[in-house]
């Protein structure tokens, strides 16, 4: 889709009645145009025809007033996941054969188009073009030759779904970094882009990011890179998944002293960190993830300040055997008034499957204020009678994941989910039996949303709970 308009131009496409109107207060009230606005965006929803249409309906609302031009424009360009649309913007950028290239002068006009479309982006996902989109690698080189200045000046938001080299130029990542900089997700990471990875981090240091979150996930970064993740001493959200040795007791300390850090997800697989026996800080933590052993993350709960902790997220493996009940137990002692989100998920290792009885869930039915619940990759067998009970324990569930459970098992039926825990009405995405394929492999760090889209998942009920109860339906 074009999401380009004439600054000039969309001006004019106006009715004398619409410019005659745009005297009045409500195209004068910055809030009600944003709101409007805000409404009309998709931007996070994962229907690709929703936010199809809701680009081409804001820009249309673009080309409808002045008023309504800038807001428009700042939710249509917000977020991209390519830079195919911005380099449109110059005419230097053209398609040779069935190649796009970068050649000729860009003149200062041509940059400032450029810029005018540029300052608006938010949130970049630096992917692989699609293939059907041919763009020359010169150009990413061009790009760096010829600016001096940030691409994206106001971005806040960069992801990196898969830094392997293999898959495209995943240097030109350095194309997106800006001061502006808060948050930085890196995934399916190697040693082979570690260098890079602690280049991007030293860079946005050096250039005092206010760096709020960043997540890295993937194997074989050095100790040195990790280091680098730790000198930003505002971040309020990290996860540090499969560091392997790199993750050492000196880094988990400095972790622990950062002073607004709020959320917390760590991996321990392959590291060398003994069962804590001293305490680490994370006073003001709210959401805690931990992969390990449950006998190393029972060392590891008591040696947390935090008296307010929110969300708990485990993933353990089978090996060694170890009571679930009591483990859960010890969770609920230190957490019972403020706990709301718990998650517990089994890390397959083997083929080996983990049964867990209906009765280990015990210590977690006095937390009457929780409101997400899930359990996953372990053999259950589950009655009506249990959803009906859980039902009555937690009133305010509004999530609740259970496990796949295959046939020849007791496992409920759909109309006692509906009944007791009210699915379709407040987790119509969520909620009930896990269809999962049986024996289907899966990332352990995968098998469970981080602590970020665990908020987000109980974020996005309250707020369709509220729009059900006081918002006309979208058409």
């Amino acid at each position: 889709m074009n999401l380009q308009v004439s600054p000039v131009a969309s001006t004019s496409t106006a009715s004398g009645s619409i410019a005659r109107n745009a005297r009045l207060p409500f195209h004068s009230n910055p809030d009600i145009l944003d709101e409007i606005c805000e409404y009309l965006s998709y931007e996070y929803d994962n229907d690709p025809d929703d936010i199809s249409r809701s680009r081409q309906v804001l820009l249309w609302v673009a080309l409808t007033c002045r008023s309504f031009l800038e807001p428009a424009l700042d939710r249509l360009w917000r977020s991209l996941d390519s830079l195919f649309p911005l380099l449109k913007v110059l005419p230097a950028f053209f398609q040779s054969d069935d190649t796009y290239v970068l050649r000729g002068r860009i003149t200062p006009e041509d940059w400032a188009r450029f810029d005018w479309y540029g300052r608006r982006v938010r949130k970049f996902s630096y992917t692989r073009d699609p293939d059907n989109l041919d763009i020359a690698m010169h150009v990413y080189f061009r790009l760096a030759q010829l600016r001096s200045t940030p691409l994206l000046p106001s971005l806040r938001h960069l992801h990196c779904p898969s830094t392997s080299q293999n898959d495209f130029l995943i240097s030109g990542i350095c194309l997106f970094l800006s001061p502006s900089l808060q948050t930085l997700e890196f995934e399916n990471i190697s040693n082979v882009e570690d260098k890079l990875c602690g280049t991007v981090l030293h860079t946005l240091h050096s250039d005092g990011a206010p760096m709020e979150r960043i997540i890295l996930r993937g194997r074989g970064l050095s100790r040195d890179t990790v280091c680098k993740v730790i000198q930003f001493e505002h971040l309020k959200e990290l996860e540090l998944a499969g560091m392997g040795e790199s993750l050492d007791m000196e880094i988990l300390e400095h972790i622990g002293s950062l002073p607004s850090l709020i959320d917390l997800a760590l991996d321990f697989t392959n590291s060398n960190i003994p069962p804590l026996e001293n305490d680490i800080g994370l006073k003001d933590l709210r959401s805690l993830m931990i992969t390990a052993q449950v006998p190393f993350i029972q060392a590891f709960l008591p040696r947390v300040a935090s008296t307010r902790l929110e969300t708990f997220v485990a993933v353990a493996p089978s090996n060694p055997p170890v009571d679930k009940k009591d483990f859960l137990t010890d969770v609920v002692t230190r957490w019972k008034d403020s706990l709301r989100r718990i998650a517990l998920v089994h890390q397959a290792v083997d083929d080996t499957a983990e049964e867990l009885n209906i009765t280990a869930l015990a210590p977690l039915l006095p937390l009457r204020k929780l409101t997400y619940v899930r359990i996953e990759g372990y053999v259950m067998e589950l009655h009506d009678r249990n959803i009906e009970d859980l039902a009555i324990a937690w009133p305010e569930l509004s999530t609740l994941l259970l496990p796949f459970i295959s046939a020849g098992r007791t496992r409920p039926t759909i109309l006692s989910l509906r009944t007791h825990v009210k699915c379709g009405e407040l987790a119509p995405r969520d909620c009930g039996l896990r269809p999962a394929r049986p024996g289907a492999a899966q990332s352990p760090l995968n098998a469970v949303s981080p602590l970020s889209k665990v908020k987000h998942s109980a974020a996005l009920v309250h707020e369709e709970m509220k729009a059900t109860a006081s918002t006309p339906t979208r058409r």
